[in-house]
């Protein structure tokens, strides 16, 4: 499969390149990797993505350049969807393109698009994408490298999670030689928060609430939290991390308001529990350790219905 997409790639000149609705950093990071590899090679190129760009991620190569509406005018041989396991999940449709390549690390992929490279054993899409450019082959810039090299921290969490291989850090070691300084990186990715951030983390905290003798903790934020601290839906990454990293806590939830009773469900477990699957319960997907999904109705009804669901599975 991996040589028909090389095959694309060289046989096209316009390309779409597209990633999931709110957007982290192997979506947005793979995107870019792809996006430089294919304009360095003389191919013209148009990144997407419905949402903002988070605060933390402004800082990679061309980011700038993402667009957030698709004009009608223009026209494409193919798109690469990325990160994304179903093509509604890249929040609007994609027209007038001859044909759609799906790259993608979840286990829940639902399979779309005319040619796929998937393989939930990678760390991230990055690694598929740093695979692709390798066998064309394309010269791995400094630009090309930082951006896979923040895709492939941001989605191991910074090489803690069991998704980091040997496969991973050799990876996340070429990039640096290539100049990539991971002090820098870190700094960007996780030091440099803002005031609403903390304030907005002080409020979700004091929601917290440890269910089922210890085993399920789950904070909430709500939208009149954003409105008080003047937050945005972006600093909520990885808030998640903290009701997980609770001794003896083996589900972490996190319950974000979308829009009246209308929540997103963000879902962390330990190595032994597949909270994918449970995900799916609501309509959502993931990693096996760290999944999400949507869910109608009041808090009360949300709650009720996922700690229902994530107490079945540890019992």
């Amino acid at each position: 499969m991996e040589e028909r997409i090389i095959e694309e790639i060289k046989s096209n000149r316009t390309f779409l390149i597209a990633s999931h609705v709110n957007p982290d950093g192997d979506a947005i990071g793979s995107a870019l990797a792809l996006a430089i590899s294919l304009k360095n090679i003389g191919k013209k190129v148009t990144v997407f993505n419905q949402d903002p760009i988070p605060r933390n991620l402004q800082f990679l190569p061309m980011s700038p350049e993402i667009i957030h509406e698709i004009d009608r005018s223009l026209t494409f041989d193919v798109a690469f969807v990325l990160d994304c396991g179903d093509l509604d999940r890249v929040g609007k449709e994609i027209e007038k393109i001859r044909k759609i390549i799906n790259i993608d690390h979840h286990m829940t992929n639902s399979g779309f698009g005319d040619l796929r490279l998937v393989d939930s054993q990678s760390s991230s899409t990055a690694e598929l994408i740093y695979a692709v450019l390798k066998d064309i082959p394309i010269e791995i810039t400094y630009e090309i490298a930082l951006n896979i090299y923040t895709a492939i921290l941001t989605d191991t969490g910074a090489f803690c999670n069991s998704n980091t291989t040997e496969g991973t850090f050799h990876i996340a070691s070429e990039m640096v030689r290539i100049g990539v300084n991971p002090a820098n990186v870190a700094e960007k990715i996780y030091q440099e928060m803002p005031v609403p951030r903390l304030k907005l983390l002080g409020l979700a905290l004091n929601t917290l609430e440890i269910l089922d003798n210890g085993r399920i903790a789950s904070v909430v934020v709500t939208l009149s939290m954003l409105r008080k601290t003047g937050a945005t839906p972006e600093l909520t990454e990885d808030m998640i991390n903290y009701p997980r990293s609770i001794l003896g806590v083996k589900v972490a939830v996190l319950f974000r308001e979308v829009s009246r009773n209308y929540y997103k469900i963000s879902l962390r477990s330990n190595k032994d529990i597949d909270v994918a699957d449970i995900a799916r319960e609501f309509g959502g997907g993931g990693h096996p350790n760290a999944s999400g999904g949507n869910m109608k109705g009041s808090l009360l009804e949300a709650k009720g219905k996922v700690f229902e669901v994530v107490s079945k599975r540890l019992n």
